[in-house]
């Protein structure tokens, strides 16, 4: 779920602004990154170890261990560093990560699993189809329009070029 992940996390951030004022504090941008990180962290470990495209970093243990360490190790960064590790716990909520992995590895390890390809991997997320593809066809369908939005109001907002320069433009 590319753009399911960026689009719940987006999405939560902009609803809980205000019901709760601190989350408003929260820079997007590591909110965002933190929703990526267990797959970024766990698809480059399956290409150079073979584990599993969900292991370690889809457990919710090592993610309280590397979070607080860095929270405790880089004060001045506390508040990025709480946008990551909620960003990666939204993460783990929206991939419904099984028990075992979640509480890796106090339940055991992780157990080895095919090597991830990302083609592979995306032809059976799309052909599967069901309500996890209809969800990133929103997904993306909302970005769509949102850009397009954003194209309109920079279209409206650049101000009109005088007339004089017009003429030296075009005799350029």
């Amino acid at each position: 779920m590319i753009l399911g992940h960026l689009t719940v996390t987006a999405a939560a951030h902009r609803l809980l602004r205000k019901p709760l004022p601190g989350a408003a504090s929260l820079p997007l941008g590591a909110l965002l990154l933190g929703a990526y990180l267990p797959d970024l962290s766990d698809k480059s470990i399956n290409l150079l170890t073979g584990l599993s495209g969900r292991g370690y970093g889809h457990s919710l243990v090592v993610q309280l261990v590397c979070f607080g360490l860095i929270f405790l190790l880089l004060p001045r960064r506390r508040v990025s560093c709480a946008a990551l590790g909620l960003g990666a716990a939204l993460h783990l909520v929206q991939d419904w990560v099984a028990p075992a992995v979640l509480l890796a590895p106090l339940l055991g390890l992780v157990p080895p699993g095919p090597r991830f390809s990302f083609v592979q991997s995306m032809m059976n997320f799309y052909g599967g189809g069901g309500v996890p593809v209809w969800i990133e066809l929103a997904a993306a369908g909302f970005w769509l329009l949102q850009a397009a939005r954003w194209w309109r109001r920079r279209s409206a907002a650049a101000p009109p070029r005088p007339a004089a320069e017009e003429a030296v433009a075009y005799a350029e």
